[in-house]
């Protein structure tokens, strides 16, 4: 018998002795290739490093918090609109943080992204416990239809499932694809980058990755590099590497979401996620240009300023200045999940991806959950946010995709990112019920006749991972907390075959 086959019969023996979570990932891999292979069978817990381009100089990893604002922006609000997700807190500010390299001849390529690791558990395609089914069904009623619901078990037993494969609008529930992907393809250290380069006419040019931290602090950092470069005097002529404006929003965000600051631009170089308080900022590089100018005025220099298409070639003979890193990956996947941050999310989707073409950012993120064996029947990922509404996902989707992050090397980071039961971000006032309180984490989301929470729930018997999705509910509030509730009652459900 071939190592392969007996790693494969090995695994599908230890899973259903999983009855209570753990993040074997890597390790339980090694132990099965060892067995299959005839080696002693000796598993050594580490932590795994991630996959983001290394650097010269170490910067300590800091907690997630907020992104300082501008003041306002002369932009009128429209009457009325309707936000996509709020959150009762306030987070502190975001922590400086600078990293400065010394000039080299040319841009250092990325390396290749690692290949996908296939899914290790599998959902069945079954019910197996009757009592919750029943009461899933019965909270929904007569609403049945608008919904879908699948509930598991850490080994991919199916507890209860409503139009499981049914895709809907799942609002930002899309955000744990797009923080899935970046996760997996980037690491959770990885840091995104704006770099100032000196062209060999003189000209300075801006590049960035979309650093949703990236503000007047970071600016005066690049400008106080200058003079050590022998840029001492008169006028600044600096390009921005930037996307069109047909490319800031993806096609089918409403225009009046646009006006707000979950709808802002989503650009190559943001100032403080182009949001200036509530509202959007219209014109990122002018925006930008004014930071720019205010801070080489202070410091006596004139400032002249032009954009260029996003991933221009750099002449030969450029050098880098300086360069600024984002938060860890970590961070900004907190600030996606728990706070429900449009703008980041729609960054990790393209960086994740390697793409800031949306359209190919979308092809290769639905590759990425083939690549992962997750079920993509009627998926379709139109932004990396959740605000357009020509997403499709289903519950089965979510859930498995929920499995497959429980048993990855980073999964414990990724579930820690997401909002936690009547305690933390947009689930910081979910219910009034003291039995959910602290049980689960999950991701939320909200459009105009949409309500959706994924996530995955500590019982007495083991984790339980959902994924609940409501088009068109009058009451989906209630009748999540209801479902939530049941899946605690029935957590000792026995099989039925």
């Amino acid at each position: 018998m071939g190592s392969r086959h007996k790693r494969t019969l090995l695994l599908g023996l230890m899973l259903p002795l999983l009855s209570t979570p753990a993040s074997y990932g890597q390790g339980l891999l090694k132990l099965l290739d060892q067995v299959a292979d005839g080696e002693p069978g000796t598993v050594v817990s580490h932590a795994p490093p991630g996959h983001g381009v290394a650097t010269k100089t170490m910067v300590a990893a800091t907690p997630p918090a907020r992104i300082p604002s501008l003041p306002p922006a002369s932009t009128t609000p429209p009457a009325s609109t309707t936000p996509q997700e709020s959150t009762t807190t306030s987070p502190a500010p975001w922590p400086v943080d600078t990293h400065r390299v010394e000039p080299h001849q040319a841009r250092t390529p990325r390396p290749a992204p690692p290949p996908p690791l296939a899914a290790l558990v599998r959902l069945e395609s079954h019910v197996s416990c009757a009592p919750l089914q029943r009461e899933v069904l019965a909270i929904l009623g007569s609403e049945h239809a608008a919904w879908s619901v699948t509930v598991a078990d850490p080994v991919g037993r199916l507890m209860a499932d409503v139009n499981g494969q049914v895709p809907r609008i799942p609002a930002s529930n899309q955000k744990l694809i797009s923080t899935a992907l970046a996760v997996d393809r980037l690491g959770v250290n990885h840091r995104l980058k704006t770099s100032l380069w000196r062209l060999p006419d003189g000209t300075l040019r801006l590049e960035g990755e979309g650093d949703p931290g990236f503000g007047p602090q970071q600016v005066a950092h690049m400008a106080a590099a200058l003079s050590s470069h022998g840029v001492n005097t008169g006028t600044v002529s600096m390009e921005f590497e930037e996307l069109v404006p047909g490319n800031w929003w993806p096609a089918d965000w409403h225009s009046a979401d646009r006006n707000w600051d979950y709808g802002a631009p989503v650009t190559r170089l943001p100032v403080s996620a182009n949001s200036s308080g509530d509202y959007a900022v219209y014109d990122p590089p002018k925006r930008l240009a004014g930071v720019w100018s205010q801070v080489l005025n202070q410091q006596g220099y004139g400032f002249a300023w032009a954009e260029v298409p996003a991933d221009s070639p750099n002449p030969q003979g450029s050098q880098l200045i300086h360069e600024e890193l984002s938060q860890p990956l970590q961070s900004l996947m907190s600030r996606a999940n728990t706070e429900s941050h449009n703008n980041t999310a729609e960054v990790l989707l393209r960086v994740g991806s390697g793409s800031w073409n949306l359209a190919q950012a979308s092809q290769i993120t639905l590759q990425w959950l083939k690549d992962k064996n997750l079920p993509v029947d009627g998926v379709a990922i139109a932004d990396g946010s959740g605000l357009s509404r020509s997403n499709r996902s289903t519950t089965r989707l979510y859930a498995s995709l929920l499995l497959t992050m429980q048993h990855h090397a980073n999964g414990s980071n990724w579930y820690g990112t997401m909002a936690v039961a009547n305690r933390t971000g947009t689930l910081e006032r979910f219910s009034s019920s003291p039995s959910l309180t602290g049980t689960f984490v999950g991701k939320t989301g909200t459009i105009r006749g949409v309500k959706a929470l994924s996530g995955r729930m500590r019982t007495p018997h083991g984790y339980r991972f959902f994924s609940l999705l409501a088009n068109g509910s009058v009451e989906p509030r209630s009748r999540m907390v209801g479902i939530l509730e049941a899946v605690l009652k029935h957590s000792s459900c026995p099989r039925v075959l």
